[in-house]
């Protein structure tokens, strides 16, 4: 059974509400503003649902917000630039979105930042090349299936905690940055089907906590580094 119909906007009355999970359910409509009078809302879980509209900007109101889950909906226009806001936020997840988003370079400010998942969103532009300046807490981050370009920023060495590094299915292009090889507790790297060339960088050897490295689909050229298979960690290797 699923439930239907709009979100009534008089959730915005239970100023004692912690958590609002209404996940897998037949939702339509927007998301309302009157969410934004939750003062004490830990965690907004809408996942699977047919909500429409923009990501109001108005979340950016809920001071202890931590975790926010907008996945498989029908959103579009821009992630709101005052979700920086939050700054207690640890975990953003919008996926699965049929219409373009824009990204906002102002949610890589979030110092607490655990999670960032915003796959199969229609993003475009440019990663900023300060994307990990202000995350030293970042383990996950998960922007494949899109329609972003440039360069893979090589500052992402600075995300130390980073475990997870999905950019695969976009339009980057270049080199894979040898900074890569600096970011020791990675276990997963994932950078199919993209305008990538060149050699694969030595330095991924150093990755000794690697349990997937997959470098599909790009225009890859040389030889396989022997310091690969040092890699002791290491499961899956896609060279296709």
């Amino acid at each position: 059974m699923q439930l239907h119909g709009t979100i009534p906007p008089h959730l915005g009355n239970l100023s004692f509400l912690v958590s609002l999970d209404i996940s897998n359910n037949k939702f339509h409509g927007n998301l309302p503003e009157e969410l934004a009078h939750l003062p004490r809302l830990k965690l907004i879980d809408v996942t699977s649902n047919n909500l429409t509209g923009v990501v109001p900007t108005s979340l950016s109101l809920l001071p202890n917000l931590q975790y926010m889950y907008l996945s498989i909906n029908q959103f579009s226009g821009e992630i709101p630039y005052s979700l920086s806001n939050l700054t207690k936020l640890e975990v953003l997840k919008i996926k699965g979105s049929p219409r373009e988003l824009d990204i906002p370079p102002s949610i890589f400010n979030i110092t607490i930042m655990r999670v960032i998942s915003l796959s199969n969103n229609n993003l475009t532009g440019e990663l900023p090349t300060t994307i990990c300046d202000h995350l030293p807490n970042l383990e996950g981050l998960r922007l494949s299936e899109n329609i972003l370009g440039g360069i893979i920023p090589p500052n992402l060495e600075k995300c130390k905690n980073l475990k997870v590094l999905s950019l695969s299915i976009n339009e980057f292009t270049g080199t894979i940055p040898r900074n890569l090889g600096n970011i020791t507790n990675i276990t997963e790297l994932y950078l199919v089907l993209q305008h990538l060339e060149g050699e694969i960088p030595v330095e991924l050897g150093n990755l000794k906590k690697l349990q997937i490295l997959s470098l599909s689909g790009c225009k890859l050229t040389g030889s396989i580094p022997t310091s690969i298979f040092n890699m002791s960690a290491l499961q899956i290797v896609g060279l296709y």
